[in-house]
């Protein structure tokens, strides 16, 4: 792991699974005591060479007979990433290209312009025109401490006759669909800084997160597609159709914070009741652990040890 969470690890120990905290960094040839390995992202920019350690680390498993959960391979926070292996699974999403200028654009007006792997809803704006597009690169060009936008994307309209656009947002965990969060926002960008904390919001959200996702093959599917086992998927809603916008592989578990706090808010939930939902995440990665370990002692006989 290159950066593990509290509520993961609890999830671990709360479902009598023993583990060794591992950076991929330092590397560790004996593995015998082992029955899966499981991968975890979160805090990799921290450690530039970690991915590449842990795809060596990952390669040492497989070739001990260890099953890997989460493997990095396709490890990637581009949105683009996301784009495109939707786009070739058949599962609905924008239309995007890459762009250095406002020149290259193709794509039909209005669309989205942002930087590829910014994440949180940060430096997108939306361009109705040419004109528009222009002014967002010259912006960038003249502010050196703004990003460049190199990636343009579909604008695709999900406002629903009530005036709100809504964001959904799910874990994916092996074939298990945990949901997180549903959000209002009378804005386009739809994110916790500025979803609408308002009673009909705090109603659907508390819906949702009871009741699940209706269609949860599909975002099993979603996930699939984007070679994840454990991600979080964002997508909206337009009639029957989904929308799916992005699949964030480097999510947080942590309690607290600005982000946590954003999250109260936006949802109505008590600090009791949020971390409660975290809890719930760890525990289905715990159980799709247990899984994975199952599967493999079945396949060859291993004595039991629930190491991880």
């Amino acid at each position: 792991m290159i950066n593990s969470s509290r509520m993961l690890l609890w999830g671990l120990r709360a479902n009598g699974i023993d583990y060794t905290l591992h950076h991929p960094g330092q590397l560790r040839t004996d593995l015998h005591d082992f029955d899966a390995i499981l991968c975890w992202a979160y805090g990799f920019k921290q450690y530039p060479a970690a991915l590449a350690s842990c795809l060596g680390f990952e390669a040492m498993a497989r070739a001990a007979g260890i099953p890997v959960i989460n493997s990095l391979a396709s490890f990637s926070i581009a949105h683009s990433s996301c784009l495109r292996a939707w786009t070739a699974a058949g599962i609905l999403c924008p239309r995007y290209q890459h762009v250095a200028r406002a020149g290259d654009l193709k794509l039909p007006y209005p669309l989205i312009l942002r930087t590829d792997g910014v994440h949180r809803g940060q430096h997108m704006h939306l361009a109705h025109n040419p004109a528009e597009a222009e002014a967002v690169f010259q912006r960038a060009a003249n502010d050196p401490s703004l990003p460049r936008p190199n990636l343009a994307i579909q604008y695709i309209d999900t406002l629903a006759p009530d005036g709100y656009f809504r964001k959904w947002r799910s874990y994916v965990i092996g074939s298990r669909v945990v949901p997180r969060q549903l959000q209002l926002s009378m804005n386009w960008i739809v994110n916790l800084d500025g979803a609408e904390p308002v009673d009909q919001a705090i109603e659907e959200d508390r819906e949702f997160y009871r009741a699940g996702e209706a269609n949860r093959e599909l975002a099993v599917r979603a996930a699939a597609a984007l070679g994840s086992e454990i991600v979080a998927l964002d997508y909206s809603k337009r009639g029957d159709e989904y929308v799916f916008w992005e699949g964030n592989r480097n999510f947080d578990l942590s309690i607290g914070g600005k982000m946590w706090r954003q999250f109260c808010r936006a949802t109505g939930r008590s600090n009791a009741e949020a971390v409660q939902s975290i809890l719930q995440v760890a525990n289905a990665i715990a159980n799709h652990v247990l899984d994975v370990i199952a599967v493999r002692r079945a396949d060859v006989n291993v004595l039991p040890g629930m190491n991880a």
